[in-house]
């Protein structure tokens, strides 16, 4: 692991959630998936187990859950790359299905980058089978594009309290 990886790590070796909010990763959030990401040389792996919460057909994940937690995988792979983005598009293939209260693995790594557009490669697994496989188009932004989203809510993006503390 880099330095700088080091930095974006907690003492446990797990990337913070990028937002104590989030769907995928907050750590604040009830509804929250519960993803735990670490940086693994160029990529980002991690593990995920669904609950009912995430229930879609009886005793499976639903497919938004899944994909909920590949984008947030994907995205968590801009903090390596140092390039504030958002989704443009996400292509899911799910290849099987994924019980509740199984444990999967998630992995992450930047299949190119063209310009603003940055080409992201995830997959789902159980063992060594693939659960499901995501393409992701992320494109490129100003930092200030999420800083629009937090003054929405009133809170100060720039205090040093805030909860907000993206790398770019």
């Amino acid at each position: 692991m880099s330095p700088e990886s080091k930095k974006l790590s907690g003492d446990d070796g797990y990337l913070s959630p990028h937002q104590p909010h989030c769907l995928g990763c907050g750590d604040r959030n009830p509804a929250s998936m519960g993803l735990r990401l670490r940086v693994d040389g160029e990529r980002v792996s991690g593990d995920v187990t669904f609950d009912k919460r995430q229930e879609g057909a009886p005793g499976f994940a639903h497919g938004g859950a899944i994909a909920t937690v590949l984008d947030d995988a994907l995205g968590t792979l801009l903090f390596l790359v140092k390039k504030p983005a958002v989704t443009g598009r996400l292509e899911i293939d799910y290849r099987r299905p994924a019980l509740l209260e199984r444990r999967f693995d998630v992995e992450a790594w930047v299949g190119r980058i063209e310009g603003r557009k940055l080409y992201l490669v995830g997959e789902l697994r159980e063992g060594e089978a693939v659960v499901a496989h995501a393409l992701g188009l992320f494109i490129e932004v100003k930092p200030e594009h999420f800083k629009r989203g937090a003054e929405e809510l009133g809170l100060d993006w720039a205090a040093e309290s805030s909860e907000f503390k993206l790398p770019w």
